[in-house]
């Protein structure tokens, strides 16, 4: 069992990943070269600092690498990486000892992000919204995770992070309920459009 407080390799990014989404990531800059070279070498997971509007937040991914996509001769990379868990940034370290990357001290972020509002649940089923790879769109119990739904909204970075942020359980069900009341209104009008070209 992880313990709560842990040391992390630091890639600071403009990029909040939330645990089970994954994307591809290309590494050009020597001393993440060099970070994404040891992850490589010993399967050991890293830190995505979140870059805000106004520098580094206290908000932070750790993720590992699933795939080495490729490497050309400047040994660039194009790398997969899968986001595992989030955490707090305690310390924060530019350059550590004998590397060219920085590093974290960091907690487990531990925030309660489940809910059990029923609108959040009706609107979450008529969106059909894929919250498990193996249950989809299946709700197996009375209380859904708030990230698994922001996970699959497909939420940009600083949206994330307004949740993540966010203190009030219902500020939290408030936001995810903006959210798909928006996606709902999107889908509303990709029908419209698309009933509007069949009737041309």
């Amino acid at each position: 069992m992880k313990p709560s407080i842990y040391r992390l390799s630091a890639f600071p990014l403009n990029l909040i990943l939330l645990p089970g989404e994954e994307i591809p990531l290309r590494i050009f800059e020597p001393r993440y070269k060099q970070l994404i070279t040891e992850c490589l070498e010993t399967k050991q997971s890293f830190g995505i600092p979140f870059l805000g509007e106004n520098g580094m937040t206290e908000i932070g991914s750790e993720v590992v690498v699933t795939k080495l996509v490729g490497r050309n001769a400047n040994e660039d990379m194009v790398i997969s990486i899968k986001g595992i868990s989030l955490y707090k940034t305690i310390d924060f370290f530019p350059v550590l000892p004998d590397k060219l990357y920085g590093g974290t001290v960091s907690e487990l972020l531990s925030a309660d992000f489940s809910t059990t509002n029923p609108e959040v649940a009706v609107r979450v089923k008529a969106l059909k919204l894929n919250l498990s790879n193996e249950l989809g769109t299946l709700i197996v119990s009375d209380s859904i995770n708030m990230l698994d739904i922001a996970r699959s909204l497909m939420l940009k970075s600083e949206e994330k992070y307004k949740l993540l942020t966010l203190t009030s359980k219902v500020d939290k069900e408030q936001f995810i309920i903006n959210q798909l009341r928006f996606m709902e209104l999107i889908r509303s009008q990709e029908t419209k459009l698309e009933n509007n070209f069949s009737l041309n």
